[in-house]
């Protein structure tokens, strides 16, 4: 059994005498998202931004904003961020790491603040990344760019629908320059062999990821419907090149590592990276991992390399 990284631990241990665990008939969306801004406990200070701000993004059902982080004066590519929280989380934890992915990277990031489950069940979610996706890519064409959209970036939920959003858009011939997958979820009914050696007792819990897919999936949905579950598309040799981020000690580790060898059997350039004795939710743990900023640094010169 793979060892948790020290820093780690002492966050589990710090939770376990918290009221942020309890099990599925005490959750309710408000309760979950009450408790999930204690992430911003163990996150690094702000760091500073040459210009952030709101815009909407148009032609939707619904009004459908994202943020924009604008790193420096001098800044040509856009990323599309699509954050997690079990597609039920909205984006509040999320201010600090996008600040220093856009810093690392060198790139405008507009992260997305999608519709949220249960209020708004799927396709809600993907309807709107999809949406947000191709008005970047017309906003990317209409300053003159060549070249493909640039990448869609996701953690958690936010890779599942980044996945579904490549998966889509590939399927129309919309070229994309990259995906990023940070321990996504692909994989509906949570049976891998890392939900029952990480199931509990690592912060994220098998319980909570399928609560997570109650509170999302309308009664009915086929749970390997690609746009849901990733990791059962079939025709994917065109997706572009694609990075994969697992933690090790992750109950969704083995679904990401399944599909980063499922895209490259297809001819996809993958890369996929592997982060020992780390938990979920790492990349949001700036202040107080090691692992979370050494990831922000190693993500961010990759995307500025791509």
């Amino acid at each position: 059994m793979a060892e948790v990284d020290a820093q780690a631990q002492l966050l589990l241990e710090h939770w376990a005498t918290t009221d942020l665990a309890g099990t599925a008939p005490g959750w309710t969306a408000e309760v979950v998202r009450r408790d999930d801004a204690a992430i911003i406990e163990v996150q690094a200070p702000l760091m500073p931004m040459h210009d952030i701000h709101d815009v909407a993004v148009p032609g939707g059902a619904a009004k459908l904003a994202a943020r924009v982080y604008v790193p420096g004066v001098s800044v040509s590519r856009s990323l599309l961020y699509l954050h997690g929280g079990g597609f039920v989380i909205g984006p509040d934890g999320y201010d600090e790491p996008v600040r220093r992915l856009a810093a690392a990277s060198g790139c405008r990031i507009v992260a997305l603040h999608q519709r949220l489950a249960p209020e708004h069940p799927f396709p809600a979610a993907l309807d709107d990344a999809l949406l947000a996706a191709r008005w970047l890519r017309d906003q990317w064409s209409a300053d003159g760019a060549a070249g493909p959209l640039p990448g869609v970036i996701g953690d958690s939920s936010g890779g599942t629908l980044a996945a579904a959003v490549t998966q889509q858009l590939t399927a129309e011939r919309v070229r994309i320059a990259f995906q990023v997958l940070i321990y996504p979820m692909l994989d509906a009914l949570a049976t891998s062999q890392s939900y029952l050696d990480f199931g509990t007792g690592y912060g994220f819990t098998r319980e909570k990821a399928l609560w997570y897919f109650d509170q999302y999936l309308p009664t009915g949905v086929d749970r390997r419907d690609p746009r849901v579950s990733p990791l059962y598309g079939q025709d994917l040799q065109r997706l572009p090149q694609t990075l994969v981020v697992t933690a090790e000690c992750d109950p969704l580790r083995d679904e990401a590592v399944a599909y980063a060898s499922k895209l490259r059997e297809q001819g996809v350039q993958v890369e996929q990276w592997s982060y020992p004795g780390m938990i979920h939710g790492f990349f949001q743990m700036t202040g107080a991992l090691d692992a979370s900023r050494r990831l922000h640094a190693e993500l961010g010169a990759w995307i500025a390399a791509h």
